[in-house]
């Protein structure tokens, strides 16, 4: 939690680039410390700086490829973090099963290495160095994200008129910590977190960190260790599949499916489990079951919504603190995992993640705004007080532009999309 924190405000600081590089260097010392670790100290070093730039880490990957993405193309990009962390898991499942822990450490420590090397080949994005840096870097830098066929031109203006009209630039600490109690932060920032907390209410993480002490309980015939990397298989392959439909699917839609969905089957798997005596391959059908409808959305949507939704000038500040309110409630939910589930056993706590998820799908259709297809700007504009003259304006005439580069039928399409984006 720490590390989130302290990344934001170096995200803001300094740009999203450079702490890219930063973030790796604590996890590069940290797993070595690990790897050569002959004493319980040297392990519990390792592990305390590791864990501080598994924290840094979080933040700017996530922010970076927010700001450098087309609006069409966000949710496929943003998505694919979690992704990345599904396919970690398999690795981790896979490689840990035949190497002995040292050389794991090690071999961790060189994808840090890896990491370092690419983020020096990345540029910074465009939207930090249009609160930093002259029109002419900025447009530079645009150019190395978009296809040679692509108007930048139109979206320099838009971008520019973006900044003049509010007023964008760096800010001091003082500034950000004023910034930060404004409605244009607190408003989103209320939002996601709400959504964080009830994503692991229902238990999306502590199945990842608990998943052979689930299966046993829930007396699965499946072997245990199979089980986990099938399970880990199937959250990837879901994932991308997620990543995917966000071309075409809404946020909110995906939000509600998984909501309700996690709601379902959580609710009969907590009957099953009440009323089965014998060992059965059916808790494991539960078990893909709900990684599947998680997967479409508790996993991936609340790391993308919080970048989002978040103004630029803070967004590593507000990126830090809702990460860090994600790790610290998913600490909170495993230290408490095995003291509640001895005292009111786990098919009730099972019962309980389809409550909280009940509950996480009213809170989703009635709270949480369409983000699909609208731009930065335009979801900044929307949460501060210039919203009604300035996001109204621009929506038009960022439709009108879209109108003329795309075909009749995709033009009419975006733009019922956006006529509809954020009506709640």
């Amino acid at each position: 939690m720490i590390g989130n924190v302290i990344s934001g405000f170096l995200m803001d600081t300094h740009g999203r680039r450079l702490t890219l590089i930063i973030c790796e260097v604590p996890m590069i010392i940290g797993w070595f410390i690990i790897g050569f670790a002959t004493t319980a100290i040297e392990l519990i070093i390792g592990r305390l700086i590791l864990g501080l730039g598994c924290g840094m880490g979080m933040i700017p990957p996530r922010a970076y490829v927010t700001e450098i993405s087309l609006p069409n193309m966000r949710g496929v990009n943003g998505s694919f973090s979690s992704v990345g962390i599904a396919l970690g898991v398999i690795l981790q499942a896979i490689f840990g099963a035949f190497m002995k822990w040292p050389s794991l450490a090690c071999l961790n420590g060189f994808y840090s290495v890896v990491l370092v090397l690419l983020a020096f080949i990345f540029p910074e994005t465009p939207y930090f160095l249009l609160m930093t840096s002259t029109p002419e870097k900025t447009k530079m830098t645009l150019r190395k994200f978009r296809s040679v066929h692509y108007n930048i031109e139109a979206e320099m203006d838009t971008l520019l008129e973006f900044k003049s009209d509010n007023r964008l630039r760096r800010l001091s600490l003082h500034e950000q910590m004023q910034m930060l109690f404004s409605k244009s932060a607190c408003k989103p920032f209320s939002m996601i977190v709400t959504y964080i907390i009830i994503s692991q209410l229902v238990g999306i993480n502590l199945l990842l960190m608990w998943t052979i002490e689930m299966l046993d309980k829930s007396k699965s015939s499946v072997d245990p260790d199979a089980g986990n990397i099938a399970l880990a298989i199937v959250r990837l392959l879901v994932g991308i599949g997620t990543s995917f439909l966000m071309l075409k699917v809404g946020r909110k839609i995906l939000a509600l499916v998984s909501s309700l969905g996690v709601f379902v089957v959580c609710l009969f798997f907590g009957i099953y489990i009440s009323y089965n005596t014998q060992q059965s391959v059916l808790p494991f059908v539960f078990f893909m079951l709900y990684v599947i409808v998680a997967s479409i959305g508790y996993y991936p949507l609340p790391m993308l919504l919080i970048f989002e939704l978040s103004p630029l000038q803070i967004r590593g500040v507000i990126g830090g603190l809702g990460i860090a309110t994600l790790n610290g409630t998913t600490f909170a939910v495993n230290a408490l995992y095995l003291p509640i589930c001895s005292l009111i056993g786990f098919a009730n706590v099972t019962l309980g993640f389809s409550i909280f998820s009940l509950i996480g799908a009213l809170y989703v259709y009635f709270y949480l705004p369409e983000t699909k297809d609208l731009t930065l700007q335009e979801i900044e504009e929307f949460f501060n007080e210039r919203r009604p003259t300035l996001t109204s304006q621009r929506r038009i005439r960022s439709m009108m532009a879209l109108s003329r580069q795309l075909g009749s039928a995709e033009s009419r399409s975006l733009m019922r999309i956006k006529s509809k984006s954020f009506n709640r």
